[in-house]
């Protein structure tokens, strides 16, 4: 929740409204009112009005007296490039250099049939801007987020009164108008739905009525007749606000000499209005504006631009906490059961690793472990390595070679087929004659890893050559343990010859 402070301060009198949001729904907190006089500064009256309360942002509005409005028509090309444009237009209409003014604009309807791009723009010189900067941080300690121009702050009470967007009852889009009548000036805002489109700001109030109301109705029609030249339609009524709004005999008075309707301002959608502060709501209708301007659908000016645009200082960090609170919070969660999901994952693949470990340790070590240190031990001792090694110490390969080594280079020597299988051979030949076999059979037997090897059967093969089976078993001797130091001087003794008797 949000606590908006909206501060009318006229020539003779401050007007304060404290205002308290939520979602879709607004609280009348406080209406102030003080006197300034002689002895009252306008910086103590603001401070008297708002009394003890603080709130989380302020506007003020400067006074239409100060300020200029302007109803430009655009190229529709410059629609990009609006602001740009603007300050060139609004510098041949106004009595000072642009380098010492702001200003605002808002981009009116644009109707069907019209080409240009309508604009509505208010400007004023820097130094009155700074000037009620300057007042309300006097007053309050901090300096206004908004501030507003003259009357045109009373567009955003549509925000609580959507009549004034569609005062007709047929709901259709008819323009309306607010007057505020202060004591010394009057101040005139024209709405179509609900958009500001029209203003202008009159040198005369309640002060010297009745005598002075035929000229105040002169300069009221005056207006409207300005307005109906813009192109503007007929007004649907008026509404009255400010300190003359209850002034005896007025709504009579106006109506018969402008040809309109006083309306009764709507009642607003606000929570917490008293009997007391609702009956007073036309004479505070700026001041609630100005506050309802603080909200993030304003329909007003805002004259802090540039230079003087406010700095987000501490009540728009408190406006903005509850947002980023939730923000963060929604981030934290998501992080939080993105670590979780993680953190799951993560622990199934490692169930299904450690599964996988333990069965592949029971079928390649022989020991079954889910522990990856002693799975590493096992696998550093190497398989099985108690038993003897698996590999083959001889093959077909040695087979042949030895065989090559054994036929003499002056027997010619032919090889049928060779078959080995588990670790028995079996060579088929053909040699010039018989003893030529049994001749490479004993050269045969010189190999280490060569075990009965016999020649099988003998036959003719063709003339003067002979067929013959050669088998033998692939077989080699283990390693011999190197023997002990009393073996070794056994076997020393067993093997020297003995000494003869008597020989010394």
């Amino acid at each position: 929740m949000h606590r908006l402070l909206g501060i009318d301060a006229g020539k003779s009198v401050v007007r304060t409204a404290l205002i308290r949001t939520s979602y879709r729904k607004v609280f009348v907190e406080a209406l102030g009112e003080a006197p300034i006089t002689d002895a009252v500064s306008e910086a103590e009256a603001i401070r008297a009005a708002v009394g003890l309360l603080r709130p989380d942002a302020a506007a003020i509005a400067i006074s239409g007296e100060k300020s200029f409005y302007r109803r430009l028509d655009l190229p529709a090309a410059a629609q990009k490039e609006v602001e740009n444009v603007l300050g060139f237009e609004l510098e041949a209409t106004v009595p000072f250099e642009m380098e010492d003014a702001v200003f605002d604009y808002r981009l009116l309807k644009r109707p069907p049939s019209v080409e240009t791009l309508p604009v509505f723009a208010a400007i004023a010189r820097a130094d009155d801007v700074r000037e009620r900067i300057t007042v309300v941080k006097e007053a309050l300690g901090f300096e206004p987020e908004r501030v507003a121009l003259g009357a045109v702050a009373l567009a955003n009470l549509e925000a609580v009164m959507p009549e004034l967007a569609s005062p007709s009852p047929a709901g259709a889009s008819v323009p309306i108008a607010l007057l505020d009548l202060d004591h010394l000036t009057s101040e005139i805002v024209i709405l179509s739905a609900g958009e500001p489109v029209f203003a202008r700001t009159l040198s005369r109030g309640t002060a010297g009525l009745p005598g002075t109301a035929p000229a105040l109705a002169r300069e009221l029609r005056q207006t409207l007749a300005a307005w109906r030249n813009l192109g503007g339609e007929p007004l649907a009524g008026m509404y009255l606000v400010g300190g003359g709004a209850s002034a005896q005999g007025a709504e009579v008075f106006l109506s018969t000499q402008l040809g309109l309707t006083i309306l009764p301002l709507p009642a607003p959608r606000v929570e917490g209005l008293t009997p007391e502060q609702a009956a007073a709501l036309p004479r505070f209708a700026k001041a609630l504006g100005l506050a309802l301007g603080l909200t993030p659908k304003t329909r007003g000016f805002n004259l802090r631009k540039g230079a003087l645009e406010a700095e987000r200082s501490y009540p728009f960090l408190r406006e903005k906490i509850p947002i980023l609170a939730g923000l963060g919070t929604v981030i934290a969660l998501s992080f939080g059961f993105s670590i979780v999901a993680e953190l799951r994952t993560l622990s199934a693949e490692r169930e299904l690793l450690l599964a996988s470990l333990a069965t592949a340790s029971h079928d390649v070590l022989g020991e079954e472990t889910s522990d990856p240190v002693r799975a590493r031990e096992l696998l550093d001792q190497g398989p099985g390595a108690a038993d003897e090694d698996p590999m083959p110490r001889v093959d077909a390969f040695d087979v042949m070679v030895q065989l090559s080594k054994a036929v003499p280079k002056e027997i010619t020597h032919d090889v049928l087929e060779l078959d080995v299988n588990r670790g028995h051979v079996t060579l088929q030949g053909v040699v010039p004659s018989v003893s030529d076999a049994q001749i490479i059979a004993d050269h045969m037997k010189e190999h280490r890893c060569f075990r009965d090897v016999k020649v099988g059967r003998t036959s003719q093969f063709t003339e003067g050559k002979h067929k013959y089976v050669l088998e033998l078993d692939l077989k080699c001797e283990d390693k011999k343990k190197k023997k002990t130091g009393a073996d070794a001087a056994d076997s020393a003794s067993a093997g020297a010859p003995e000494k003869p008797e008597g020989s010394r």
